[in-house]
């Protein structure tokens, strides 16, 4: 290297605006500063970063200042996964309760057992550990969630009774070792009893939470889809670089056929059911709706004018809270359905019954303006209504099947009697793709019927 170069070299590293420091006690650490953006009043914000070694900050304050450049850049934060995923929970206002629950019941598992790790150090084979766990029941090895660091303060802390000095620490793990400290302090694993003094706050390391194993896998697909959810607010709010969860290879979820009636047993089901009081309510439901729907809807959401039924409300089972009324499932479940006159009539006729029904009862009858009440004016509730099915299947001799399934029946008969899967999404309240995904069979099946048709001959007849 001539003279020149030499000379360019080290005004190249004097740009790199990097300190040198001496401890106290002979420790050697490099430091630098650096603009990470901007506060929201407007002001800079700086962030210090210190290494052990010269050739580690270079290398750092290089790709720190490439990432700030870049809008890349995330700076560190201690928010643990636990207290991210709470806090995400908490403030997700904008699905029905019903769903909330389900959200928090399939994040559980990853607050149990990686709720205790920085979420900015949780990495995708942590996750696919967790995934194995969920499936197989049985633990793989894996790294501590609090970082090697963190260990190494701890295995230090508990090999001494009595804790430890701030200046031991800091001279059998240096500066890394303190910032760790640091961590484990905020996170109460380890005590501070007096100035300069550290304790751990548990003898020996505590058990881990366990979750239950050997699920299904559309159980762990559904735990990988809210995490993933979770983690692009996360990339959004600039507290993590990339969504790992999006990178875990997801479990093969079995296919599996739907259950649902012929329309002739379907039809047996509606001949059985002429004598009975929730007979309205029933037929509602063989028309698609979904079981929050029948039970949440109002004689104020039935336009017998207009001949329409409203959707405009569900009524769900919601776990620690019991019934709970509020929104339908999504947007596309607001929707008006033009009832055939028949299902007109049943709603007239149980109209004027429970009008009977209160004129008995008198004050002691509750004004809920709910279709579907008892004869003492109680608002069904979804397990009785779901059993009461069972008994009625049962009893008019039709293959037993799940009071969802009927929404199945009807989505089938729809398609099949020709009409179109965007008609047939719009009456169930779906997503046109999900229908045609979902019930794609059926329709396949009348494209070949129209091909047939438009050749001008039948499947039967072969060509000619």
């Amino acid at each position: 290297m001539t003279a020149d170069d030499e000379t360019k070299s080290k005004r190249t590293r004097r740009a790199e605006p990097i300190t040198r420091r001496n401890a106290k006690n002979g420790a050697i650490t490099y430091t630098f500063q650096v603009d990470i953006g901007a506060r929201p009043d407007g002001s800079r914000e700086r962030q210090r970063f210190t290494f052990p070694t010269l050739a580690e900050a270079r290398r750092e304050y290089r790709r720190i200042t490439t990432e700030v450049a870049a809008g890349t850049f995330v700076k560190r934060d201690r928010t643990t996964v636990a207290e991210y995923l709470t806090n995400w929970l908490d403030s997700r206002r904008d699905v029905r309760t019903n769903t909330l629950a389900g959200y928090r019941h399939s994040l559980k598992p990853i607050i149990d057992h990686l709720g205790a790790m920085a979420l900015q150090q949780l990495r995708t084979a942590d996750i696919d550990a967790l995934v194995t766990l969920r499936l197989n029941g049985t633990p793989v090895a894996q790294r501590d969630k609090r970082g090697r660091r963190a260990a190494e303060v701890l295995a230090l802390l508990r090999q001494h009774s009595n804790g430890a000095q701030y200046a031991e620490i800091f001279a059998a793990l240096g500066n890394p070792g303190i910032r760790a400290l640091d961590r484990l302090v905020a996170s109460g694993e380890v005590l501070r009893p007096h100035r300069g003094h550290y304790v751990a706050a548990h003898p020996s390391d505590p058990d881990r939470p366990k979750v239950p194993g050997s699920v299904r896998a559309r159980t762990v697909v559904t735990m990988l889809v809210v995490l993933s959810s979770a983690l692009d607010d996360a990339m959004r709010e600039g507290l993590v670089a990339r969504n790992v969860a999006r990178l875990v290879k997801r479990p093969t979820v079995e296919h599996q056929e739907m259950a649902s009636w012929t329309p002739e047993q379907a039809g047996q089901f509606r001949w059985h059911l002429r004598d009975e009081r929730l007979i309205a309510c029933w037929l509602l439901t063989l028309a698609g709706l979904r079981r929050s729907e029948v039970l949440g809807l109002r004689w104020s959401d039935v336009d017998f004018d207009a001949g329409t039924v409203s959707v405009a409300q569900g009524r769900v089972v919601v776990e620690g809270q019991g019934t709970v009324t509020g929104d339908p499932k999504s947007k596309r479940s607001r929707r008006a359905l033009p009832m055939p006159a028949d299902v007109l009539a049943a709603l007239r006729a149980f109209k004027v019954q429970q009008a009977s029904e209160r004129l008995a009862l008198g004050e002691r009858y509750p004004d809920t303006g709910f279709v579907a009440v008892n004869e003492d004016g109680s608002p069904i509730r979804p397990e009785t209504y779901s059993t009461e099915f069972v008994r009625l299947a049962k009893a008019a001799g039709v293959p037993a099947i799940r009071l969802h399934d009927v929404r199945h029946t009807a989505a089938t008969m729809l398609l099949d009697g020709g009409t179109t899967p965007s008609a047939t999404a719009k009456w169930l309240g779906h997503d046109p793709a999900i229908t045609l995904r979902v019930y794609g069979h059926v329709y396949d099946d009348a494209l070949a019927a129209a091909g047939d048709a438009l050749l001008g001959r039948s499947r039967a007849n072969g060509d000619r």
